[in-house]
């Protein structure tokens, strides 16, 4: 899986998709004072490999606050925005740098040098936006209120209004526990774990799943990681679920949907879950079992087009159909300011994402392609790209929505089948199976994913063997197979919690860009076209609605794109061939 992953570990270090920038439009207060509006460079150009890492002068900043504070307390209007505007501006150089260790880190997670920038600047993160909080406060409590909400605008203060209650002073050092277990648990995770049978050890390299013996000592090697990586999971849990109680919250998955700025509660996802597990369970399972019987010219296809070859791929699509020009626009700017990072070994973080550097205004794309290999994942991570690349004037509290930013991606993914055939040739419509099926799985292990963390976080004290006994039983409920052990494989869990239903939300939204493809691709592309126009302080289900697709949680939704499927993947004679009538 693929994800969004900004640099800013604002709310309690848990929300991955905020960002800290700069910008203040034009209002009433800037007249009154002549303020000019804050403005940010506009993508800049910057050479990422030789990019210097400057540790920021977080004394400078925190006593830039301390000096705002004591104007507002003075009723010095002018004093106390001009500097409020110094500061958005220092914590947008702070986000910079703090992406720019973030990805370094991830380069190379034993780079202790970068791990400890990291974790220091993702401390003071947590610390720094309780400050601004603090500040907001004051100059909304002081003699020029009315003047500082017509100069931020209602909708800025409804973002603090929201944001102060997901942070406090009071969470700043289980903050930091919360981020050194990430930490540590990313370690462990890229360490190499063995087994041993008959004197002989044994990697995952050496090993075939596919073979009785392979499948044993995979369950074996995956078994020692599990119980090592289950642990920092358990750690997360406790102090989690303190971070929560101590914010006023009976339920820590109320606090992580709150976080992560849903237009949906944990109850919504759980009906969306019972509604795909109706509807959609049984054809991924009959498609992924019917996808076995692909001939072996296949995965020789996959393997002949590299991820790297998708770049020409890519830019032949958008230059060919009504794509949006920015979206030429970011590809160029990506390659030529080298601002993405492609490539494996073992002390490589195990991802893909796409972030924000965002004193330059430059959207960074990294891929792991040890794990990743094949152009789709290029596909999926440039729409997050073009995302952040399309974003403007972002300021301290903006975000983005989660769900709506995995529509971007994965609703690319799928409109660039259309360049399969010259991609795959003969092997085309097989690959294009096959990538149905990695959607629908996106579908069914989102909802199965969030089902495990919602029940995990409902009873806080499940040991390690219950957690595996319960992913075992949700896997083969959503897909038809046991798993237990590796759910700890997947990151998203340890570094943002419920995450993963994103991917299921958003990949019903893009199959129904798909469905809208093969019966009208110009529609479908204009859908998408207007789809990206919406970036930061949008609602996931309004923008669906705006630009003319159906909403996720309308169960009716769920059985229109699996009768859809079964339709178009042929899903009865798949199942009877399986059967073998």
């Amino acid at each position: 899986m693929q994800h969004v992953k900004k640099s800013v570990r604002l709310l309690a270090a848990v929300l991955a998709v905020c960002v800290l920038a700069c910008g203040c439009g034009t209002s009433v207060f800037n007249r009154s004072v002549r303020l000019d509006p804050l403005v940010r460079a506009v993508h800049e150009n910057i050479d990422f490999p030789s990019l210097e890492y400057v540790r920021p002068d977080i004394d400078a900043l925190d006593a830039k606050i301390d000096e705002a504070l004591a104007a507002t307390e003075k009723g010095d209007a002018k004093a106390a925005m001009t500097l409020y505007n110094d500061i958005l501006h220092a914590i947008n150089e702070l986000d910079t740098m703090s992406s720019v260790a973030s990805i370094r880190y991830d380069l190379d997670l034993t780079n202790e040098f970068y791990e400890e920038e990291d974790l220091l600047l993702s401390e003071n993160y947590t610390r720094i936006d309780n400050r601004m909080n603090e500040l907001t406060g004051a100059i909304l409590d002081s003699e020029f209120e009315k003047a500082a909400r017509e100069y931020w605008g209602e909708d800025f203060i409804e973002r603090y209004e929201i944001n102060s209650k997901l942070n406090s002073p009071e969470i700043e050092a289980l903050s930091k526990q919360e981020d050194e277990l990430v930490s540590a648990y990313q370690k462990a995770s890229a360490e190499e774990y063995t087994t041993e049978r008959d004197g002989v050890v044994y990697t995952m390299d050496d090993i075939d799943p596919g073979t009785d013996e392979g499948y044993e000592l995979y369950n074996e090697i995956q078994a020692k990681r599990n119980e090592v990586l289950g642990q920092y999971y358990i750690d997360l849990i406790d102090v989690r679920m303190q971070i929560a109680h101590t914010l006023g919250y009976d339920s820590y998955t109320d606090y992580a949907y709150d976080c992560l700025g849903r237009d949906f509660t944990k109850e919504d996802a759980a009906a969306f879950s019972d509604a795909v597990e109706e509807w959609l369970s049984f054809v991924g399972i009959v498609a992924m079992v019917y996808s076995y019987s692909e001939p072996d010219s296949v995965q020789e296809a996959l393997e002949a087009v590299p991820l790297s070859d998708g770049f020409a791929y890519l830019e032949e699509a958008l230059q060919a159909e009504a794509f949006p020009e920015t979206m030429l626009e970011a590809l160029d700017y990506m390659r030529d300011n080298r601002l993405y990072d492609f490539g494996g070994g073992q002390n490589r973080m195990s991802s893909g994402y796409s972030t924000e550097l965002a004193q330059y205004d430059a959207p960074f794309m990294f891929i792991n392609t040890d794990y990743y290999t094949d152009p789709s994942t290029l596909f999926h991570e440039f729409g997050h790209y073009h995302n952040f690349y399309c974003e403007e004037e972002m300021i301290w509290n903006d975000g983005i929505s989660l769900d709506l930013a995995e529509v971007h991606s994965q609703g690319l993914e799928l409109l660039m089948f259309s360049s399969y055939e010259e991609m795959y040739g003969a092997d085309a419509e097989w690959i294009e199976y096959d990538q149905l099926v990695n959607t629908i799985y996106s579908i069914l292990s989102g909802c199965a994913e969030d089902s495990f963390q919602q029940a995990v976080f409902e009873n806080p004290d499940m040991t390690l063997d219950e957690m595996n006994a319960l992913h075992a039983e949700l896997t083969e409920r959503f897909m038809g197979y046991s798993d237990p052990y590796g759910w700890v494989d997947i990151h998203h869990h340890f570094e943002t919690p419920f995450y993963y239903i994103s991917y299921a939300t958003s990949a019903l939204s893009a199959l129904e860009l798909w469905v809208d493809s093969l019966e009208d691709r110009e529609k479908a592309v204009e859908i998408y076209s207007a789809l990206t126009q919406y970036c930061a302080n949008v609602d996931y289900r309004e923008t669906l609605e705006a630009v003319g697709l159906s909403d996720p949680f309308d169960s009716n939704c769920v059985e229109r794109i699996s009768d859809a499927l079964i339709d178009e993947m042929d899903i009865v004679n798949a199942y009877y061939s399986i059967m073998g009538e």
